[in-house]
């Protein structure tokens, strides 16, 4: 028998803090994107999840996000906000059901573009953050006690 190979600590603690990071660095771009194009969230708020929001809702989503995207870049409040995140892409890549299932647009005959896929892995990176939320010490608050 072979013994079970024990990863070294930092290894995770590495490989958690570069998902966190890369993680966050996307949300907050998709944070910035509704400053710099508000229009285009509307179109996205009305298109996917079916609510009409005003112009100035772009603002305040892309505040909101873009806290959000801060506190899971430093670790802040681990279970809170890598829970949101998770939260927040998921229902975003549920919301795209017909592109997911069709995504050359055969089945449905609509436009669609196959890079949808590329919210799948965003999720399942989502979910590993916040399952092994405890090991990533490396953080603002990963040296307290747990989250």
């Amino acid at each position: 028998m072979t013994a079970a190979v024990q990863p070294d600590q930092r290894k995770i603690a590495l490989a958690l803090s570069i998902l966190r990071i890369s993680l966050g660095v996307f949300l907050l771009i998709w944070s910035l994107e509704k400053f710099f194009l508000p229009q285009s969230t509307v179109g996205i708020w009305k298109g996917f999840y079916l609510i009409s929001i005003g112009e100035s809702m772009p603002y305040i989503i892309g505040t909101l996000e873009t806290i959000l995207s801060i506190a899971i870049i430093v670790g802040f409040m681990r279970t809170w906000s890598y829970g949101l995140g998770l939260a927040i892409n998921l229902v975003s890549v549920l919301s795209t059901w017909k592109r997911l299932i069709d995504p050359w647009g055969l089945i449905f005959e609509t436009r669609n573009n196959h890079l949808f896929l590329a919210g799948i892995p965003l999720v399942a990176g989502f979910i590993v953050l916040f399952m092994l939320r405890d090991a990533d010490i490396w953080t603002v608050d990963g040296r307290r006690t747990p989250s």
